[in-house]
């Protein structure tokens, strides 16, 4: 039996949306505990940082195996202030990846020093272990990583790397809530650690948040003092911050999520192993490659479609249509923004991390989806894929 083209699309009408994130879905699972939390945090009158934020700084950071945490304002403001509290001065070089989300070399510019960077293997992502130390130079005082997509970076190598060059080195983990590589996770061997808890990452709050994690005590101090204004008591300021302090409701609703992320992980990679199997051998539709080791959060399933130009999005229309989403991140890499021009980097610089711009698709993996709905995303996807 075939569909007219009117029929297809009445039919596609018909069928539940499948989204990148289900926080309807996270909420109802949560059951009454979310909103009994979030009127507790309101009825106590203490909003910004005090107990709630406490706690959570304190699982949070056993969590990743570290062992101080001080949460921020958003994931952006966790780089700029360890960038800060790291030492690093305008003018100095931060080496990170040219494929990842701006924010990463936003975050480098914005304390005024020059983001520099090493391509990525376009079969995972990843930067480039193995050009690391060519571009490490005298100028460059950190080395950024980027776990992209929730998959580490080779955190061990890297840590070699950064030691044998007496250069700090910051992991970006804001995508990597819980992964591990080699039987690390992620914040455990950086001199700090990023993270991000925007509502779509896999532990998200209800609205902006982020945390910087660390084994350093002294560093972790710089921080609480910069996210309150170079504040040491109330009204004595012995430094220059700026004001960026986790509410007291996201420490609240992020302490009550946090238990439940293991489990959530673990759903995202079955969903994810059957994405895998569904693509195996395919010639035009390949998943990126999971390293050995490596214990994938999957904030992101991405596939690169390797095809003609405009295939991919022909295929994003498609799946659109029959209300599947289906994301581009990213479609430009950072080199090739305009706002990199004034780094010296631009089009051609570094091709892996273009060849992903051009490739890569991101299906949902939430872990609130049915096994019918990936059932459903794996034949929409078979079914329109390039041939």
């Amino acid at each position: 039996m075939s569909f007219s083209a009117a029929e297809s699309i009445s039919h596609s009408l018909d069928l539940a949306p499948i989204g990148p994130v289900d926080l309807a879905a996270e909420r109802a699972e949560l059951g009454s505990a979310f909103e009994d939390t979030a009127l507790r945090v309101l009825r106590s009158g203490g909003y910004v940082l005090g107990p709630e934020v406490e706690a959570f700084e304190r699982d949070f950071a056993a969590y990743q195996r570290a062992s101080y945490g001080v949460g921020v304002g958003s994931g952006t403001d966790a780089l700029i202030l360890a960038l800060r509290a790291l030492g690093v001065r305008p003018g100095q070089k931060v080496l990170t990846t040219p494929y990842t989300f701006f924010a990463s070399a936003g975050a480098i510019a914005w304390v005024g020093a020059v983001p520099s960077f090493v391509d990525v293997d376009p079969k995972t992502a990843l930067m480039r272990t193995d050009q690391v130390a060519a571009a490490l130079d005298q100028e460059t005082v950190v080395l950024l990583p980027v776990h992209l997509y929730g998959q580490l970076c080779d955190v061990r190598a890297l840590r070699e790397l950064a030691d044998a060059r007496g250069v700090h080195l910051l992991e970006d983990a804001a995508q990597a809530h819980g992964a591990e590589r080699d039987g690390v996770r992620s914040g455990q061997l950086g001199d700090a650690a990023a993270f991000s808890f925007y509502p779509t990452k896999n532990l998200g709050a209800a609205g902006e948040g982020g945390m910087v994690v660390t084994r350093d005590g002294e560093l972790a101090c710089r921080i609480a003092k910069m996210r309150d204004h170079g504040s040491v008591a109330k009204y004595v300021h012995d430094s220059v911050g700026t004001n960026s302090r986790l509410q007291a409701l996201q420490g609240a609703l992020l302490s009550l999520k946090l238990p439940h992320l293991d489990r959530w992980n673990a759903r995202r990679r079955a969903i994810a192993a059957a994405y895998d199997a569904a693509f195996e051998g395919h010639a035009i539709l390949r998943p990126l490659r999971v390293e050995p080791g490596s214990v994938h959060a999957y904030h992101q399933y991405a596939l690169r479609v390797v095809a003609e130009a405009g295939a991919r999005e022909r295929l994003v229309e498609a799946l659109n249509t029959e209300r599947i989403s289906a994301a581009v991140h990213y479609p430009r890499a950072v080199h090739c923004q305009v706002a990199a021009r004034e780094w010296g980097v631009g089009p051609g610089d570094f091709p892996g991390a273009e060849q992903l711009a051009r490739e890569v698709l991101c299906l949902p993996v939430h872990p609130f989806l049915s096994e019918a709905d990936v059932q459903r995303v794996i034949e929409a996807i078979l079914r329109h894929a390039p041939q």
